[in-house]
């Protein structure tokens, strides 16, 4: 059946619109219990009391995402609040099932229909104008049955890779932990090493806090600028080098060398940090420094990936909403030393290990891809009657 035969109806004539018995509840009223209060985008917590006791279709009208396959609509079942930020839809279900009204809102790319510049709003006049197509309920049921199997099989898979990415993160900060605290020593801080390590001061054994500032009037076009933005969390990847010619900043930077370790000091706890493969200049929000002859940058570099790390640096940090590590507590974070041979044969090992976490991330995060592009053909062919 093609979707030229359908019919396509107003939402307005095929929905009763239920926005008139949304009551907000602020946060202070809000009693805990065990019936779902919804938002915008689903589910924001649980309180002592419902309004609803019926399966009904919600969608976001402010504070959610409306463009195409974006989920935007959700069933709501069972007992349940919902807040004035989420519109209520009651489908006639002689013309319309609640979840084929969901699969077609999720796919539309509803941004026409959106108000507002800066705060951008479904409101519900421009909601009721939303066409729908109507094929008959068995062609709907249809639809929903392929699209309820197929999605159900696809979000398996996607929860199994979800999975396997948070192992290959256990996996990582296990050998990081094997790797800084060989005894296994329970301690928090200054745990024991083994015979010939020790335990240094960043500051003692590096550069950490010298630092040069450089005008923008002292850069060049093709100069390297580093924002934080430009370092993916947690991975030491860099995903993008901008130069000074595409970046004029007007604020002062803080230039690095080649070989250099640059710590994001802003929200330390993203672990944003890379070794420079050249010269530039970067934000105050990260810190460069490099070690003398007798320490190994990388074996550095990796220990400021350790999750007991940023247990310390956590509770030195200051800022409610941007937390930051200070420089002088920076200087003092502990570092467990062994010798330098000892120290590459480590960094070395960490190498492999993190080579090929990212190699498998890679893959998983592609398949997860493959498996969202999924998705949407199989509402493109739903929607397209080629089903």
């Amino acid at each position: 059946m093609k979707i030229k035969i359908w019919k396509i109806n107003k939402l307005e004539k095929i929905c009763e619109i239920l926005d008139n018995k949304r009551v907000p509840i602020s946060q202070k009223d809000r009693i805990s219990g065990i019936y779902p209060y919804y938002g915008a985008s689903g589910i924001v917590d649980y309180i002592d009391k419902y309004i609803f006791d019926e399966e009904l279709v919600l969608i976001g009208e402010d504070g959610a995402k409306w463009d195409a396959f974006e989920n935007s609509a959700f069933i709501a079942s069972g007992k349940y609040w919902v807040n004035n930020h989420a519109h209520i839809l009651k489908p006639n279900n002689e013309i319309l099932i609640n979840k084929f009204l969901v699969y077609f809102l999720n796919y539309s790319n509803l941004e026409k229909y959106i108000t507002g510049a800066t705060v951008k709003k479904l409101n519900q006049q421009k909601l009721k104008q939303i066409e729908i197509p109507l094929p008959p309920l068995k062609e709907q049921e249809r639809i929903v049955g392929i699209l309820d199997e197929s999605f159900a099989k696809i979000d398996e898979s996607i929860k199994i890779l979800e999975q396997n990415l948070l192992n290959l993160d256990e996996l990582m900060q296990s050998a990081l932990q094997k790797a800084f605290n060989p005894l296994k020593d329970n301690a928090k801080e200054n745990y024991k090493l083994p015979q010939g390590w020790e335990w240094k001061s960043l500051g003692d054994i590096s550069n950490y806090g010298k630092t040069s500032q450089v005008k923008p009037s002292q850069l060049k076009g093709n100069d390297w600028i580093l924002e934080l933005e430009d370092i993916e969390k947690e991975s030491g990847v860099l995903l993008q080098k901008v130069l000074f010619q595409d970046r004029q900043s007007k604020s002062n930077k803080i230039k690095f060398n080649k070989g250099d370790i640059l710590f994001g000091t802003l929200r330390p706890y993203l672990k944003k940090v890379i070794i420079a493969n050249d010269n530039g200049a970067c934000s105050s929000e990260i810190m460069p420094f490099s070690t003398g002859n007798s320490i190994a940058n990388h074996f550095i570099y990796y220990y400021l990936f350790a999750n007991f790390l940023h247990d310390r640096i956590s509770s030195l940090t200051y800022g409610a909403r941007m937390p930051r590590l200070g420089t002088k507590d920076g200087k003092s974070l502990q570092i467990p030393l062994p010798p330098l041979k000892e120290q590459e044969q480590i960094a070395k090992h960490l190498d492999f290990v993190f080579e090929k976490t990212k190699a498998l991330k890679e893959l998983y995060t592609k398949e997860l891809k493959d498996y969202e592009e999924l998705k949407q053909s199989l509402l493109n062919k739903a929607f397209k009657g080629e089903l």
